[in-house]
C-alpha cells in the first residue's frame, strides 16, 4: 500500500524540537538534554500509510484492507433476499449510556462528538470520583516537576501506536522523549551481584561459576527468546492473515511452555527450567511467561531502535483534555449496579442502567458501552443480556496483572549528582525490581527535591508490594524501609544506605492497582488458548446487538492505551453496522481511520459469521 509522512509526524517532530531536539540527518552521538543520545526513530520519521486523502486522519496499518474486507464478508453472509435494515427509522431518537470515563469511554464520547448524529445524545457514568481510569497521575504539589505518572506513563512510536498519537495530536498534549536505556550509568543487581560488563557471568548464576544457567543462555537470553519470537513477527508483518494464523497454532502455549517443548512442533530449540527462569528474570517481571505465547510475541514488537514519549506534565492531561473536548459532562461517582435489557418490549430503547443509591433505574436506552474492567463488570448484574457462556467465561477467568508503583520524594536527585543517571531503568532480583529514573534529572537544579520512581513491579512481584503498600502506615515503614534498603544495595558503587535514608525527604505514594476498588487489576493478560477462544466472544455485542464490552481488555494490545482506543473504535462500527448508519461509519473511516481490531477479530475465529445476526438485532 502506499505510504507518506502524515502529519502525526509533524507533531511529533513539533515535540522533538520542543525539547531541544533537531530532526534531519544527525549523528549517534547527539543528545537531548545532557546524555540521552536521539532515537534512530527520530532521526528518520515512522511513515504510517495514507488511507485517505484528507490530511487529518490517521489510519492504521492495513486499515483500508480490513474494512472492506468487513464490508464484503458481512454483505456474503446476508441473505440473498435480505434488505437494509430498517431499525435506525424505528428510532426517534438514539441514548446511549457510556460506562466508564477512561480513556477508550471518553474516546467513545469524543467521536460520537465528531459524527454528529441526529437525535443521538449520550450520557458518561464514571464510578470513581475522578476520570482517566488507569491514566492516572499523582502530584505531590504544584511544582514543574512534581509527580508521577501512577498508571500509563510511556508510549512507544510505532506503527501499531498511531491511533495514539493521533490522540496526542487531536488533543494538543505536550510530549517529551522518555529514556528506556539510560546505558552502563544505570545498575542492574541480580543474585547478589552488581553488573560487571567486564565478566560473561557477571552474576555468577552460570554453571561455569557453580550455578545452574547454561553458559550459553547467560550470554545470550536475550537474543535466544528474540530468535523464538521473530519468525511470528515476521510472518505478521508480511502477510498479516496468514500470519496471525501462524501465531494462533501457538496460542495453547504459555511462553514457558514454548520455551520448554521447542514450540507446537517441538522443531524449535528447547531450554530446561533454569534457563527459562533466567530469561524470565532478565526480560520480564516474575509470571510473564505464564502469559499466551502470543501476547509475548506481541510485546516483542517494542524492542530496540524505537523512540518512547510520554506526556510533559502527566499522562492525566491527555485524559483532562477529552474531557474538556467532549459536549456532555462526565458523572462522577456513579457506580453501575445492572444493566438491564426488557425483552418482552419490542421497542429499540429497551435497555435500562441502575446507579448505585438512585431510586429508578435510566431507561429509554438504545445502547451501551461498558468501558469497566472485566473484574468490575463481574459485579454488575447483567443476567437479563442473554450473554453467551463464553462471553461469561471471558468476564470472570480473563487474569488481570497487578501492577504496583512506589515513588519516594528525596531532598535532592542523588542519583543524578552523585551516579551520573539522568534516565533510564535499573533492574534487579530484589523486591523493588525496576527503579525508573526521571528525565528531567539533568535540567533541574540538583539541590532541589526530586521524585524517584523507585519500585515498578508487575504481576507477582507487583503483589507481594501491594501487601507492604496495604500493611504500611502514613510513614512509610516497613515499605519505605525496604525500598531504602534495595535502592542503597542498588547503586552501592556511589551511595550508602545513610546516604540514601538521609536524603529522603519523608514524602511518598505507592499505589497497588490490585486493590483499586474500580479496577481491581493492572490490565488484562490473556493467558494460553484465551486468544482463540475467549477474544471472539468479548468482541461480539450482547443484548441484540445493544450490549458492548470495551476496553484495554477487548484487544490484541491488551495493557497499552492503544488497545483500549482500537476495541472502542471498534465497538462504534458494529454499533454504526447495528443500526445501519453508513453515512456515520463513512464518517467514521474518513475522520478516525480504519480500526486494526476488526482485522483481528476477522482473523482470529469466524466469529463475524455468528455475529453478524445480532449486529442486525435479529
Amino acid at each position: 500500500m502506499h505510504t507518506k509522512t502524515l502529519p502525526i509526524d509533524e507533531y511529533v517532530e513539533s515535540c522533538a524540537v520542543a525539547n531541544g531536539l533537531h530532526m534531519g540527518n544527525k549523528s549517534e552521538d547527539e543528545s537531548i538534554g545532557h546524555a540521552t543520545p536521539i532515537p534512530a526513530c527520530l532521526r528518520k520519521p515512522v511513515s504510517f500509510p495514507q488511507t485517505h486523502p484528507d490530511p487529518r486522519l490517521k489510519s492504521e496499518a492495513q486499515g483500508n484492507s480490513v474494512t472492506k474486507d468487513l464490508h464484503q464478508f458481512v454483505e456474503q453472509k446476508l441473505p440473498k433476499t435480505a434488505t437494509p435494515s430498517s431499525v435506525s427509522n424505528e428510532l426517534d431518537s438514539h441514548k446511549v449510556c457510556i460506562i466508564g470515563a477512561g480513556v477508550a469511554g471518553l474516546y467513545i464520547a469524543m467521536i460520537l462528538d465528531d459524527l454528529a448524529i441526529p437525535n443521538l445524545t449520550y450520557q458518561i457514568v464514571e464510578a470513581s470520583p475522578r476520570i482517566g481510569g488507569r491514566i492516572y497521575t499523582h502530584h505531590f504539589s504544584n511544582d514543574k516537576h512534581d509527580y508521577y505518572d501512577v498508571g500509563a506513563a510511556r508510549f512507544p512510536y510505532t506503527q501499531p501506536m498511531a491511533r495514539v498519537f493521533d490522540l496526542f495530536k487531536r488533543t494538543g498534549v505536550p510530549l517529551k522523549p522518555y529514556c528506556v536505556n539510560g546505558g552502563e550509568a544505570c545498575p542492574r543487581y541480580f543474585n547478589g551481584r552488581l553488573f560487571d560488563r567486564d565478566e560473561a557471568d557477571p552474576h555468577h548464576v552460570s554453571k561455569s561459576h557453580g550455578g545452574s544457567v547454561p553458559d550459553v543462555v547467560v550470554a545470550q537470553c536475550h537474543d535466544l527468546l528474540e530468535q523464538e519470537y521473530a519468525p511470528y513477527r515476521q510472518k505478521l508483518s508480511e502477510d498479516f492473515r496468514r500470519g496471525f494464523q501462524q501465531l494462533l497454532r501457538a496460542d495453547d502455549f504459555s511462553i514457558r511452555d514454548h520455551l520448554h517443548r521447542g514450540g507446537p512442533d517441538g522443531t524449535r530449540p528447547r531450554f530446561d527450567f533454569p534457563s527459562i527462569q533466567w530469561m524470565e528474570s532478565q526480560i520480564s517481571n516474575t509470571g510473564f511467561f505464564d502469559r499466551a505465547f502470543s501476547r509475548g510475541v506481541l510485546k516483542s514488537h517494542f524492542g530496540t531502535g524505537i523512540s518512547w514519549w510520554c506526556v510533559d506534565g502527566g499522562s492525566a492531561l491527555l485524559t483532562d483534555a477529552m474531557q474538556k473536548m467532549t459536549k456532555r459532562k462526565v458523572e462522577t461517582k456513579k457506580r453501575v449496579t445492572c444493566v438491564a435489557i426488557d425483552q418482552r418490549d419490542t421497542k429499540p430503547n429497551n435497555m435500562s442502567v441502575h446507579i448505585q443509591g438512585e431510586n429508578e433505574p435510566r431507561t429509554g436506552i438504545s445502547t451501551v458501552f461498558n468501558t469497566a474492567t472485566l473484574p468490575s463488570m463481574a459485579l454488575m448484574d447483567l443476567s437479563s443480556l442473554n450473554l453467551h457462556p463464553s462471553q461469561r467465561e471471558a468476564i470472570s477467568s480473563i487474569h488481570y496483572r497487578d501492577s504496583a508503583k512506589v515513588a519516594i520524594k528525596f531532598n535532592y536527585p542523588w542519583w543524578y549528582v552523585h551516579c551520573g543517571i539522568t534516565g533510564g531503568t535499573a533492574t534487579t532480583d530484589l523486591p523493588l525490581r525496576v527503579c525508573v529514573y526521571p528525565e528531567h534529572s539533568a535540567v533541574d537544579k540538583s539541590d532541589k527535591p526530586s521524585v524517584l520512581l523507585a519500585s515498578y513491579t508487575q504481576g507477582q512481584d507487583a503483589s507481594r508490594i501491594s501487601t507492604l503498600i496495604n500493611a504500611s502506615g502514613t510513614d512509610g515503614g516497613p515499605l519505605i524501609d525496604i525500598m531504602l534498603r534495595d535502592l542503597a544495595k542498588l547503586h552501592a558503587k556511589h551511595m550508602t544506605y545513610e546516604m540514601i535514608r538521609d536524603a529522603y525527604s519523608g514524602e511518598y505514594h505507592a499505589y497497588s492497582w490490585a486493590l483499586d476498588p474500580y479496577a481491581f487489576g493492572g490490565y488484562a493478560s490473556f493467558g494460553p488458548s484465551h486468544v482463540r477462544n475467549l477474544y471472539p466472544f468479548l468482541t461480539r455485542p450482547a443484548a441484540q446487538g445493544k450490549f458492548h464490552i470495551v476496553g484495554e481488555a477487548v484487544s490484541t494490545w491488551q495493557g497499552w492505551v492503544v488497545g483500549a482506543l482500537d476495541s472502542a473504535h471498534a465497538a462504534l462500527y458494529k454499533f454504526l453496522r447495528r443500526y445501519d448508519m453508513k453515512d456515520a461509519i463513512e464518517k467514521l473511516e474518513e475522520r478516525w481511520g480504519h480500526s486494526n481490531e476488526l482485522q483481528a477479530m476477522l482473523q482470529v475465529t469466524e466469529s463475524i459469521d455468528i455475529e453478524w445476526p445480532v449486529l442486525k438485532g435479529r
